[in-house]
């Protein structure tokens, strides 16, 4: 996954899933955890998603979460 890549989350196993499965985004940023060396991203979601009691506009997730679209 890079900046700007088209992502959907997929992991259907993920406690955020029942909000943000099958959701598409766009990749804002990547990059790498010093500490653990696991990959997370800032994704742009093209629909806001209904969250609670809110709409989220911009996640954060580790990026095995997402699959990437080509």
């Amino acid at each position: 996954m890079k900046m700007n890549d088209l992502v959907t989350f997929t992991n259907d196993k993920s406690r955020y899933a029942k909000w943000f499965f099958g959701q598409l985004a766009i990749a804002e940023s990547v990059t790498q955890s010093i500490k653990t060396g696991d990959w997370h991203c800032r994704v742009r979601w093209l629909q806001p998603v209904k969250y609670f009691d809110r709409y989220a506009t911009v996640s954060d997730f580790n990026t095995k979460n997402f699959e990437v679209h080509k």
